[in-house]
């Protein structure tokens, strides 16, 4: 775990929440459709490389949580892990914001949906999504379901000046009476457990605390991509609830369902069949078969 003194040089970058922009959301479609999670999750294998991809020098947190996204989901869902150029992701910033090296100020950061819409119509080095959905993150049970079946959620958050010193200490992200906000931070969580989240930021692995995610954090996505929907039962699973994502997906744009329905259940015996059935079996046990 990095221990890195000079924390305060990383960047922060993630905009507001925008809870009233037209937007799938999970809960909608998958709210009785989903068990309870079970007790624990972890989608970060520790041979997943995480990159800095820029974010200790310019605020491109947003597209930095891409950039981890590719190789967590290129891990899990293809079995090779991705890992994007730095200077492919910080190119995704500035297509997205404007950003140039040449004018600081154009380091203006950027909304987490706007990174996800560029995500899924662009791509990164080829790697697109097929959808996105917004989270209720006040339902902790929501959350885990759905880093347990998605693998890893897209988190923006409001980072505290006594989490840059918990980070640089290696300790878990923790509320601290009195901590004044720093400013907006994009993550990804992909792992829970005994009260806490697993998180990656700033190229490391780190943990927060079920009360810092309820105090801090103000919006979750879920991302589906085409290897984890061609692996659904392996990587993802749940298909059929993934199909009325899409249906949604379809009304609120208009474009076809992007995620392929599911194979209708086999049709139940009919009183013929039973009889049928039956008999053969009263034949193969005549004949000692």
């Amino acid at each position: 775990m990095s221990t890195t003194p000079a924390l305060r040089q990383f960047r922060l970058g993630k905009l507001p929440a925008q809870p009233a922009r037209p937007q799938l959301r999970l809960s909608a479609v998958l709210a009785e459709r989903l068990a309870a999670p079970p007790a624990s999750a972890d989608w970060q294998d520790d041979r997943i490389t995480w990159p800095m991809y820029g974010n200790d020098t310019i605020g491109d947190c947003t597209c930095a949580g891409v950039g981890h996204l590719v190789n967590q989901l290129t891990f899990y869902g293809s079995g090779a892990e991705k890992l994007p150029a730095e200077k492919s992701v910080i190119g995704m910033y500035s297509a997205i914001t404007g950003y140039t090296p040449a004018d600081p100020d154009s380091d203006t950061g950027a909304y987490c949906q706007d990174v996800l819409g560029y995500w899924r119509k662009t791509g990164l080095e080829g790697h697109k999504i097929t959808a996105y959905a917004s989270l209720d993150v006040s339902s902790l049970t929501e959350v885990k379901q759905a880093i347990a079946l998605f693998g890893t959620v897209y988190v923006g958050l409001t980072v505290p000046d006594s989490a840059m010193d918990q980070f640089n200490a290696g300790k878990t992200w923790d509320v601290v009476k009195g901590a004044k906000p720093e400013g907006g931070h994009c993550i990804i969580v992909g792992a829970y457990g005994s009260g806490k989240f697993g998180l990656v930021t700033w190229g490391t692995e780190t943990q927060m605390t079920e009360a810092f995610w309820r105090t801090y954090v103000d919006e979750a996505w879920v991302v589906l991509d085409a290897d984890g929907l061609q692996k659904a039962g392996v990587y993802f699973t749940g298909a059929p609830s993934w199909y009325a994502l899409g249906q949604q997906y379809a009304a609120l744009t208009g474009q076809p369902n992007p995620i392929p329905a599911p194979a209708p259940p086999a049709p139940a015996p009919t009183d013929a069949d039973k009889a049928l059935a039956n008999a053969a079996h009263k034949w193969l046990t005549t004949k000692g078969l």
